[in-house]
């Protein structure tokens, strides 16, 4: 029996094997792990919450990722990491791919949550490609928790009950019936106290502890007690939800909004994806499509400032109080609907990838949005480009209309973004 590895990365579509055989099995990057682990996920992918992220292939021998990227940790403490499938070249998933996904995985993640961006960490100083996936999410709220304690911890004026033997603030006339019947000595009273105990300090010092009970990389541990010395005055929060409603992040409070945000992230799961079960431990998933359709909405933002971008409109009935058709994007000029496009997250290597599917939703969107004077540009859909789709195709319908493939260079334009 081989010895059991802490970690495995795989790609989306990559397959979880128990033997080298899985690494040649498919044209995506695969993994061989261990019984102990494979039997925690095998359990998982058969659970109502796992279907949807393992599915099993070659006629039950693998485990096959399906179109969520994340980490999955186990009870017995291995980590299974899913990256995108920027590739479908094994040879240079090898090689470099595992670390160009992995820093194109925290862009768009940079992109969906508005987070503070990937390039602002140290890569050199961290290893940060060395790093679990998790373990770079802890990182980069410990970098905000850091410039946080830099600047200053800030106070606030909160409200206070408590049963003294000295009047202050107001006296609490009924409370203080109840109470001190008996104890004429004390006073049940409600005064204002300024301290550090106010609710972005409470989600931030609990944000810490929860971390410091999952976080399994050294220094990240080392920080996250450090912090909480820091916090020391800081009481936990008891109810999270209540406390995201009183944040305020005026003025004064600009240092704390990238650190909310991530505790945010992981302490309401906020557009995570999270799973748990009798072998899992946790797992935090996005599924890949809304992350393409996230840098796709910024690349159109970018590339057309003069447009009006529209994401996920509220739809348009398709068959009258029945199906409805809701477009990726639509792009208007000056108020008019001048384009009508849907993001794939497919690799296109071949005519035969391209799926009805897709252009029938394109043509029913000309005949909802459009009338007959139909520009070659106004239909579209946006993929990720691959060694077969380099560069714009145009397909045409029936009708002589034409619908415009558009493939998008991630690798390129995240380096670009990143550089900026």
């Amino acid at each position: 029996m081989m010895q059991c590895k802490n970690k495995a990365t795989i790609s989306e579509f990559g397959l979880i094997g128990r033997d080298d055989s899985v690494c040649t099995a498919n044209k995506f990057l695969s993994a061989n792990i261990c019984e102990t682990a494979y039997k925690e996920l095998e359990e998982f992918a058969k659970t109502d919450n796992g279907k949807d992220v393992l599915g099993f292939s070659g006629n039950g021998k693998y485990l096959q990722a399906k179109s969520y990227v994340g980490t999955i940790q186990t009870k017995s403490g291995f980590t299974l990491e899913i990256l995108p499938k920027i590739s479908s070249d094994k040879c240079e998933a090898a090689d470099n791919e595992i670390e160009n996904s992995k820093q194109i995985f925290m862009t768009l993640l940079h992109l969906l949550h508005k987070l503070p961006n990937f390039k602002q960490i140290d890569t050199a100083k961290f290893e940060v490609q060395k790093l679990d996936i998790f373990e770079i999410f802890i990182l980069m709220f410990l970098e905000e928790v850091g410039q946080i304690i830099k600047k200053g911890i800030k106070s606030d004026y909160s409200t206070q009950e408590e049963n003294l033997f000295f009047l202050k603030g107001k006296l609490r006339f009924g409370e203080h019936l109840k109470r001190n019947i008996v104890h004429k000595e004390r006073f049940y009273v409600e005064y204002d106290d300024y301290n550090q105990n106010r609710p972005e300090n409470r989600l931030i010092k609990s944000t810490l502890n929860f971390l410091s009970k999952v976080s399994k990389n050294a220094n990240n541990v080392r920080r996250i007690r450090l912090y909480m010395e820091h916090m020391n005055w800081v009481d936990l929060s008891m109810n999270v939800e209540n406390d995201f409603r009183g944040v305020k992040v005026g003025r004064g409070m600009d240092h704390y909004k990238n650190a909310l945000k991530w505790s945010e992230v992981f302490l309401k799961k906020k557009s995570f994806t999270s799973f748990s079960g009798e072998t899992i431990s946790f797992a935090i998933l996005y599924p890949m499509e809304k992350l393409f359709e996230c840098f796709v909405e910024w690349w159109l933002n970018k590339k057309y400032p003069h447009l009006t971008i529209e994401p996920q409109n509220g739809g348009v009935e398709f068959v009258k109080k029945l199906f409805t058709v809701r477009p990726d994007f639509v792009i208007k000029n000056a108020g008019e609907i001048c384009c009508i496009a849907d993001a794939k997250w497919k690799l296109i290597d071949k005519e035969g990838d391209f799926s009805q599917g897709d252009f029938y939703q394109l043509f029913a969107y000309k005949h909802i949005f459009f009338d007959k004077n139909l520009t070659s540009d106004c239909l579209r859909i946006y993929y990720p480009k691959t060694d077969f789709l380099t560069c714009e195709k145009y397909f045409e319908y029936h009708c002589s209309s034409k619908i415009k493939i558009v493939p998008l260079d991630l690798k390129i334009l995240i380096k670009k973004q990143n550089n900026e």
